[in-house]
């Protein structure tokens, strides 16, 4: 039988030998998890060079990961399963509030200039770690918040040293972890490699800031941190909290010289509002026992208050109190602030974490309780739906 090109450029690359000490493939930054819901998540990592990924799940039941065949689940658009050096894979069909293990497998892509076939180098595994799924029946709800780090490594390792993983519901980012994103390599490093350990099993909500949106690259912070509207603002549940992550964008008018034409952000925040009007019915929000908002830039009116602060307390917030909003939590200030309702139009308490504090937060159906710690893991205050309260209680 008469061979064809094609064919034979196949049988090439499908049969081609490997040298000798073929590199094994390894994560270069990550792996974290993001968009959790009660039937899935999804687990993002870089690796160096372009390689082939997958992921196998189990539960977290003890069995040995080998006991069985664990099902696998691929980088896959339109049919297509996909290698390179982004790696998003998302995970369904599973069950509230259970814990799963999952590994992460992969092989580099040593060639794939043929159309008919390609080579690689060998199979590792990458990685082991575990998840749990976010149920709405869970009695409690709890997570630590850091904001406007601005790529102080050592500032995020203090404040995040000593959380266990597995030991908090999810870790909020509330932006500006980075000053700009003109370089993708420098925003992995310093938002996700300094608590790599705790994102690894922890999963992550990331609020973007107005820093987030700025530098030559920032357009890819959502292929880093997937969400369920493909959008920096979503709304997810756990336990008797419903939660509403709002983008305010940037801090000034689109015309600001220093955004150089690139910022459309009036246009956003008006879409946005429409979005919040509608998301805050759905019963996955609306029957909550509690309901918290989460945005960077608090909805606050004073004389120092910037446009799109402003902006934000006259069209959002009213939406917000529509929607039954019980608290908000925002940064940006880099100083500790607390409006109790009433002062600004707000129907509910507003609190800015400063840049040096964790915010620890913890709910039930009864009401909810914060603390703030400082890096040497003092607590700097405390409050619950009452107001604050004094730390000699």
């Amino acid at each position: 039988m008469k061979l064809t090109t094609s064919v034979l450029l196949c049988l090439v690359a499908i049969f081609i030998s490997l040298p000798s000490g073929a590199q094994k493939p390894s994560i270069e930054h990550g792996p974290w998890i993001t968009n959790v819901t009660e039937t899935g998540f999804t687990v993002v990592w870089t690796t160096a060079e372009k390689t082939f990924t997958w992921l196998e799940l189990a539960p977290d039941d003890g069995t040995a990961l080998s006991a069985c065949k664990r099902p696998r689940f691929y980088n896959t658009i339109s049919g297509r399963r996909q290698a390179g050096t982004v790696h998003r894979i998302d995970v369904t069909g599973l069950e509230p509030g259970r814990g799963y293990r999952y590994r992460i497998y992969g092989k580099i892509v040593t060639d794939d200039s043929s159309a008919y076939g390609t080579a690689y180098g060998p199979e590792s595994r990458m990685t082991t770690a575990t998840v749990k799924t976010f149920s709405q029946e869970s009695e409690k709800c709890s997570f630590v918040m850091v904001n406007d780090i601005h790529g102080k490594d050592e500032t995020f390792k203090a404040l995040t040293q000593d959380i266990v993983p597995g030991s908090i519901d999810f870790f909020l980012m509330n932006g500006d972890m980075v000053s700009y994103i003109n370089d993708r390599k420098f925003f992995l490093q310093h938002v996700y490699d300094p608590a790599a350990e705790l994102l690894a099993s922890t999963p992550l909500v990331y609020a973007r800031g107005n820093h987030e949106t700025r530098g030559s690259e920032a357009h890819f912070f959502g292929q880093y941190n997937p969400t369920s509207t493909d959008e920096p603002y979503f709304i997810f549940r756990h336990g008797p909290v419903a939660f509403i992550v709002i983008d305010a964008g940037e801090d000034k008018p689109d015309s600001s010289p220093e955004y150089s034409g690139y910022a459309d952000f009036e246009t956003y925040r008006k879409s946005q509002l429409e979005w919040i009007k509608t998301a805050t019915k759905c019963p996955e929000f609306s029957n909550a026992p509690l309901k918290v908002a989460i945005m960077h830039i608090p909805a606050l009116k004073e004389k120092s208050s910037y446009f799109a602060q402003l902006w934000v307390n006259e069209h959002f917030l009213p939406a917000l109190n529509d929607a039954g909003i019980d608290l908000m939590l925002s940064g940006h200030h880099h100083d500790h602030i607390y409006i109790q309702s009433g002062q600004c139009g707000n129907k509910f308490p507003i609190l800015a974490n400063d840049d040096t504090d964790r915010l620890e937060f913890e709910a039930s159906s009864n009401g909810y309780t914060i603390s703030t710690v400082d890096t040497e893991g003092r607590i700097t205050s405390v409050y619950n739906q009452n107001g604050k309260v004094s730390q000699d209680e």
